[in-house]
């Protein structure tokens, strides 16, 4: 006569081998997987108001740079080549997907000098 311990102890290693998986899955995935990211940021005489100059991304993300300025200016995300002109009055938006790692200058455009008015970081 077979043992019917067996079977169930066979059963309750099968369903543990199965959550030990997902889990695992789960583990593997990256903690901060990629996402959207949008800024509202305000341009006066050319500088940016807001402290800090540099925003930290993570490869993967959307992101939606919403520009405002009191005069008309040009702005150029260097590496994803994005230029775009704001308007006074008028909230202008740079939207991409952060694919490409390091560290990119939004240079004002125009006159004798470019200047950086914020950095991206985008972190693999």
């Amino acid at each position: 006569m077979r043992s019917r311990v067996a079977p169930r102890i066979l059963r309750t290693l099968h369903r543990a081998c199965i959550v030990a998986c997902v889990g695992l899955a789960f583990a593997a995935m990256p903690a901060g997987a990629a996402g959207s990211k949008a800024l509202s940021l305000s341009l006066v005489n050319g500088a940016l108001q807001q402290k800090e100059n540099t925003v930290r991304l993570k490869q993967g993300d959307d992101v939606e740079l919403r520009w405002t300025s009191d005069r008309p200016i040009t702005l150029h995300l260097h590496g994803y080549d994005i230029e775009k002109k704001v308007e006074p009055g008028k909230p202008t938006v740079m939207s991409f997907k952060a694919s490409i790692p390091g560290r990119f200058p939004v240079e004002v455009h125009g006159g004798a000098a470019h200047r950086p008015v914020l950095y991206l970081e985008v972190y693999p």
